[in-house]
């Protein structure tokens, strides 16, 4: 069991991958196409219809609350990309203990499905060693693991809400 590390006088404003506000959510759909699967329990084969309208976590799962984008190649939802990220993994039914006597977990085990918001108002955590943000400032992200990063890394369609320093948490919206 973990040791508690820190005490608020008021509520908290929320964890990072929240939703900021109840606005509207645009989620990013998939391919409708629907595609036969097979998979192997032990020797048995089964095959299924995969309905493409969804998409589920690669190899090495999805991180709630951070950018993802498509792997065309598998039709899956990575971490990882090139150019601009499909969407946002927001953090909703997600926290699947993966280890055992695991705490917590931000990470969307491979092969569960994911939900790509596309647009919406999410919080989002700063890291704690970049510099101040500003309201209206573009939202970057880190092409390699879809955290947001300060003055560096590739665009995304979100702006920050309001201006923060490193280590805040701040709202981040595509609708501004």
């Amino acid at each position: 069991m973990s040791f508690q590390q820190k005490v608020n006088l008021g509520l908290a404003k929320g964890w990072h991958g929240d939703f900021a506000s109840s606005n509207v959510r645009v989620s990013f759909l998939g391919d409708p196409q629907a595609e036969e699967v097979l998979v192997m329990n032990g020797d048995l084969p089964a095959y299924f219809m995969q309905k493409g309208a969804y998409y589920q976590a690669g190899t090495d799962g999805v991180k709630a609350g951070s950018f993802v984008w498509v792997d065309e190649e598998t039709h899956t939802i990575v971490n990882k990309g090139e150019g601009s990220p499909a969407g946002f993994v927001g953090r909703e039914l997600t926290g699947v203990p993966a280890q055992y006597l695991e705490q917590a977990s931000m990470n969307i085990p491979a092969g569960f499905m994911v939900t790509v918001y596309d647009k919406g108002e999410f919080l989002v955590a700063l890291p704690k060693e970049s510099s101040a943000v500003q309201r209206g400032e573009v939202v970057n992200v880190d092409v390699t693991t879809g955290n947001v990063s300060v003055g560096s890394g590739t665009e995304t369609k979100y702006k920050y809400v309001a201006s923060a320093k490193g280590g805040d948490l701040v709202a981040i919206s595509a609708w501004i």
